[in-house]
Parts: structure tokens; C-alpha cells; sequence
């Protein structure tokens, strides 16, 4: 009797154990990538070892490119204080006579009066390009972006591809 009394406990625990997980792992470090959605759905590009995240959104028809400032996982906003972000685009030549050329871009930040977000306050930031118009994939670098008192230099990424 109590060897199946705890053969039926053991089942119990082991069935809710299989059921809902391992409690001592999480989606980082279950040996599978960790993913995570762009809000706007846009190209995410990761600054560290998952502190924070840009994504990108890029208008095709209008040439403007957005870059909004999100935390870790992608999902809430965050506020810097820098008034621009510079991004050094790299051109593809189309007709495969010419190399790829640079295309600079300074993004200013977005002013919002409903989430009284301003220059040196905001988690928005947008350029217009007449380069940016049907641009479809390019390599690119952030110089510099300081988020939460962290600096983050010559972060490359592809787009749409993001560098996650």
C-alpha cells in the first residue's frame, strides 16, 4: 500500500512539474533564442547583452525612418536625453556598376504632447530622406546613443534584419 501511495505521488508531481515547466529556467537560458516583438512592428536592433533595444520604422513611399528607445525585452518605452541619434547608412548600389555610398542621417527627437516627451526627454526620434525613399535593405551604424547612463558605440545591424 504505500509503495503505491508513492508511486501516485511521485506520478502527481512529476505530471504538474511536466505540465507547467521548470521553475528554475526561463526563455534566456533554456538553449533556444531569445525573441522578442517590435512594438511598431519594425527591425529591432539590440544594445547590449539585452539592456535595452531600437527599433526601427521605415516609410518606404515617404523616406522618414522613426527609431524608437525600448527597454530590454521590447516592450516599454525609454527616455534619453540626447536631442539626436546618428546613423550611418549604407547604400547598396542597384545596378551593380558603382560601390555602396554612405548616406548620414541625423534623427531629431519627437516631441509628443500627449506623453509630454520633448527634446532631451523623449524615447522617439525621426529623419526624412529623399535617400530613404524604396530603400528596402541596408547595412548600418549607430555612433552613439547613451540609454540609462550607458553609452552604446558603433552598434552595426542590417535591415531589415536587425542584429538580434
Amino acid at each position: 500500500m504505500k509503495t503505491l501511495l508513492c508511486l501516485i505521488l511521485i506520478t502527481a508531481i512529476t505530471t504538474t512539474a511536466w505540465a507547467h515547466g521548470d521553475s528554475n529556467t526561463d526563455g534566456h537560458n533554456d538553449g533556444h533564442e531569445h525573441e522578442h516583438t517590435a512594438p511598431h512592428g519594425g527591425t529591432l536592433v539590440v544594445l547590449g547583452d539585452e539592456f535595452a533595444h531600437l527599433e526601427l520604422v521605415l516609410d518606404l513611399e515617404e523616406g522618414t525612418l522613426r527609431v524608437y528607445v525600448l527597454d530590454g525585452e521590447a516592450e516599454s518605452p525609454i527616455r534619453i536625453e540626447q536631442p539626436e541619434i546618428e546613423i550611418r547608412i549604407t547604400v547598396p548600389d542597384t545596378a551593380g556598376n558603382a560601390s555602396a555610398s554612405e548616406l548620414p542621417l541625423r534623427l531629431s527627437a519627437v516631441y509628443n504632447i500627449l506623453t509630454g516627451e520633448k527634446e532631451g526627454d523623449t524615447s522617439e526620434f525621426a529623419v526624412r530622406s529623399e535617400g530613404l525613399k524604396g530603400l528596402k535593405q541596408f547595412g548600418a551604424i549607430i555612433t552613439a546613443i547613451n540609454v540609462k547612463g550607458r553609452e552604446f558605440q558603433e552598434v552595426e545591424f542590417r535591415f531589415p534584419e536587425g542584429n538580434e
